[in-house]
């Protein structure tokens, strides 16, 4: 029978193995409560961020194969694509009658579009006048910015988000009907950048799970989201990674710091800057992809409690040489 079922995967366009993504995906191991950080939860996140990455004809094959795993938690999605000159953004809305996940797609390493926007670093904020909708997005890094402009804009964003909410559960009232954001590198960025404007169009924000993510908001605003937010927002590193620490031009993460360290624990610590060895830039692809997140969030011994326990100390991963290097001095 498990043959069949690779079978049916390798035809249908997905590859085997898929049969772990479909149990990390599981309706039942979503835990809405995201005042503290749950294992589960995190591989839930982690996985529909991979999906992100998808096209639409195998994402519809994994929310059928869902639906028939988990008929009682019925999945519903909408793939939002944008691609025009110089842009490339997805968008992943995935959702059941309870909550639904929005995952942003990340930076592809063979998208030029892609590095295009990531390279943009300098900041922007609102200038006066600024379009209604878009007042409340945070100041922060422009390739980003402009990205999450752009789908809000031209691609309804927010107004597919009330869609899909309306047509997985009629009775919902959108105010009140939880979001969760998620995405690994570009997309985490993009994440971080959304809160405000959900929030803006009355949308129910409750938690959002960062893989790899960007410096995206400016310092100036990292405190205000940090006291509203901060709670509920985690920011997960794997070990040295650049990406979540390059164009330190004035930005920060607000979320809890999470560090996948090179035992391939989890630990929970303060954030700092963190210089790599020459030798440590060859690990760098590695380190970044979202897979070794995913292979390393799985391990038995990082469940929350264990991680609580060994995360003693402001740094219990990283030794640190010298004054340390912190976000917004």
């Amino acid at each position: 029978m498990k043959k069949l079922f690779f079978l049916f995967l390798a035809v249908a366009g997905l590859s085997p193995g898929q049969d772990v993504l479909l149990s990390d995906i599981n309706p039942s191991n979503f835990n809405q409560d995201f005042s503290e950080y749950d294992q589960k939860t995190a591989l839930f996140c982690a996985q529909i961020s991979e999906v992100a990455y998808w096209n639409e004809r195998n994402i519809e094959i994994l929310k059928q194969q869902v639906n028939q795993n988990y008929p009682e938690n019925k999945i519903s999605y909408a793939l939002i694509d944008d691609s025009y000159g110089i842009h490339h953004n997805q968008v992943l809305l995935w959702a059941n009658k309870d909550f639904m996940v929005i995952a942003f797609r990340g930076t592809e390493p063979s998208v030029l579009k892609d590095w295009l926007t990531d390279s943009k670093y300098w900041n922007y904020e609102n200038s006066k006048g600024f379009n209604d909708e878009l007042s409340n997005m945070p100041a922060g890094h422009g390739g980003f910015r402009r990205s999450l402009i752009r789908l809000m804009q031209k691609e309804n964003l927010v107004e597919k988000i009330k869609k899909k909410i309306t047509e997985v559960n009629p009775q919902a009232d959108t105010r009140t009907f939880p979001i969760y954001l998620t995405g690994h590198s570009l997309g985490a960025a993009l994440a971080q950048l959304f809160i405000l404007p959900l929030q803006y169009h009355q949308l129910n924000f409750k938690g959002a799970y960062h893989f790899a993510p960007p410096l995206a908001v400016t310092c100036q605003i990292n405190a205000e989201l940090r006291e509203k937010y901060g709670s509920i927002v985690y920011d997960i590193v794997n070990y040295k990674d650049y990406v979540p620490r390059a164009g330190r031009n004035g930005t920060a993460h607000f979320g809890k710091f999470y560090r996948i360290c090179d035992d391939g624990y989890v630990y929970k610590e303060q954030e700092a800057y963190v210089k790599f060895r020459f030798s440590e830039y060859f690990t760098e692809f590695k380190l970044h992809a979202l897979k070794s997140h995913i292979e390393l969030l799985r391990k038995d011994e990082n469940t929350a409690s264990l991680i609580k326990d060994r995360s003693v100390g402001h740094f219990p991963c990283m030794e640190l040489k010298g004054k340390v290097r912190e976000l917004c001095q």
